[in-house]
């Protein structure tokens, strides 16, 4: 008589290693375990479990096409003492504890704000955000550091630095005592318009304009904008207007050749993004003297130049 074939049986009460999401941490991490066997889920700094512990209930019979199935069972917990059952399609993952709500950063040249939710309240009692100078960050210019840290409250709200200086690098911080970072970013404040050029003047020997460069403290610097503006010194009457615009190396700046008589007013403008900031402003006399000129005439020419600006004056 012919021997029976054997008919295999799974095992009812082991499960395998399950394939969840990535940075989960098992304690004990094993390939099998066995019915009961209870695990502890751990992720990284910054992130929790969508359940804190799960364990093997086994394998379970299901008809699938009219044939016996075979699956494994796991049950979880999370801050309870009640067991569930693990839907098959259900996927225990790391989650941010601390999301940053998208769309919702705002970030002005004097303040940076942002909206924050936490995924797992229970973990959300105690934590604390902070900005923080980023001195990495080369500048040409100093910045003080930002003071004081704010500890957030319930499960969702607004967070907003301290008044910040513009163009400068920080960084916003929330983490959870004693060291769980929960989010970090480094973020740059808004370009505004630079201060006022310092060091205006005029060399009356060539009648250049020269000032001295402003530094990108409050944004790059585009270049500079200058006006002049020429009316006659006896009246005040208008003359003439010109507006010039020079680039960021650019440090000084000759004008056409100026009317005896007259009277300038210039100013000098820093540009960056934003705009152009307050202006540096030099009112001076045409370098050009009226005495020079006769000076170059005959003699004729001297007596005949001295009256008219004796007519001129109105002593004659």
């Amino acid at each position: 008589m012919p021997a029976k074939a054997a008919v295999l049986v799974p095992a009812q009460d082991t499960c395998k290693r399950p394939d969840w999401g990535p940075g989960l941490q098992l304690t004990p991490d094993q390939e099998n375990y066995k019915k009961n066997d209870e695990v502890l889920l751990r992720c990284p700094a910054g992130f929790q479990p969508s359940l804190s512990r799960v364990k093997c209930a086994g394998k379970i019979q299901t008809i699938s096409n009219g044939n016996r199935v075979y699956r494994e069972a796991w049950n979880g917990k999370n801050g309870s003492d009640v067991w569930i059952n693990i839907d098959p399609m259900y996927r225990v993952e790391c989650l941010d504890v601390l999301q940053v709500v998208p769309g919702t950063l705002e970030i002005s040249s004097t303040s940076i704000k942002l909206n924050w939710t936490c995924r797992l309240p229970d973990t959300c009692q105690d934590i604390w955000a902070k900005c923080r100078l980023e001195d990495e960050y080369s500048s040409p210019c100093e910045a003080e550091e930002v003071k004081g840290e704010e500890r957030l409250h319930g499960w969702k709200g607004t967070f907003t630095c301290p008044p910040l200086q513009p163009f400068t690098h920080y960084s916003v911080t929330i983490s959870l005592p004693p060291s769980t970072i929960l989010f970090t970013r480094i973020y740059r404040t808004k370009e505004t318009v630079p201060d006022a050029p310092e060091d205006l003047q005029l060399d009356p020997s060539t009648g250049s304009l020269g000032w001295k460069a402003l530094p990108s403290c409050k944004g790059e610097i585009l270049g500079y904008q200058l006006n002049i503006t020429a009316r006659r010194a006896q009246d005040s009457s208008f003359l003439d207007f010109q507006q010039v615009t020079v680039n960021q190396s650019v440090t000084q700046y000759t004008p056409p050749a100026q009317a005896a008589g007259s009277t300038y007013v210039v100013t000098v403008q820093g540009l960056t993004a934003a705009g152009a900031g307050p202006a540096a402003v030099l009112e001076f006399q045409s370098y050009i003297s009226e005495l020079q000129t006769y000076e170059n005439l005959d003699p004729y020419g001297m007596i005949m130049g001295s009256l008219l600006a004796a007519e001129d004056a109105g002593v004659i």
